[in-house]
């Protein structure tokens, strides 16, 4: 997920490792920080693999260089690699999609529908799960009238949260294949 925010912003232009901090936190929101032990080794490991090069300014403030990276055109190919594969159906699913979406720009109608898809089939994949549990819980002798009347309101939230996606993904496929169709 991080390899594909990094490759991808360096799509756009060279930058720094803080500045690169500061997007991601901006992409993916105040809930999942992204450290400097995590940055700095997927930096130096994307460069070790050709992805990215680092170059010295002297110029970086506090008595230290900035290093300035930018993409390779191996990097290149490794970004529309990443951004091709498939949505996992994990913890990491609603991230990768920003990810992915914040990266729109540099990719052709096509992908993007792909992507958009994807994402549209997990929050589908979620519907039914959260009917499964939702039924599930109707029939469960264990759990009280009350408890039951509480987790429905946590399914309804989340049921709701849901279809509000699925309305804004609708939209915005439609916004995209109406453009190919004035192409």
């Amino acid at each position: 997920m991080y390899e594909l925010f990094v490759l991808g912003e360096l799509m756009d232009k060279p930058m720094h490792g803080y500045v690169l901090q500061h997007v991601l936190d901006k992409v993916v929101g105040p809930n999942r920080k992204i450290s400097w032990g995590i940055l700095y080794p997927l930096i130096q490991k994307l460069s070790n693999q050709g992805f990215i090069e680092q170059t010295v300014q002297d110029d970086g403030g506090r008595g230290r260089p900035k290093k300035i990276l930018s993409l390779t055109e191996s990097g290149r190919k490794r970004f529309y690699e990443l951004i091709e594969e498939p949505l996992p159906y994990d913890q990491t699913t609603d991230d990768l999609f920003d990810i992915k979406l914040s990266n729109f720009h540099h990719i052709s109608g096509q992908v993007q529908v792909g992507i958009l898809e994807q994402y549209k089939d997990y929050l589908h994949h979620l519907q039914i799960h959260y009917q499964d549990n939702e039924d599930r819980v109707n029939v469960e002798p264990d759990i009280s009238p009350k408890e039951r009347g509480s987790i429905h309101k946590v399914l309804d939230r989340r049921k709701n949260n849901v279809q509000i996606q699925l309305n804004w993904i609708k939209q915005q496929l439609d916004i995209i294949k109406g453009g190919y169709q004035n192409e």
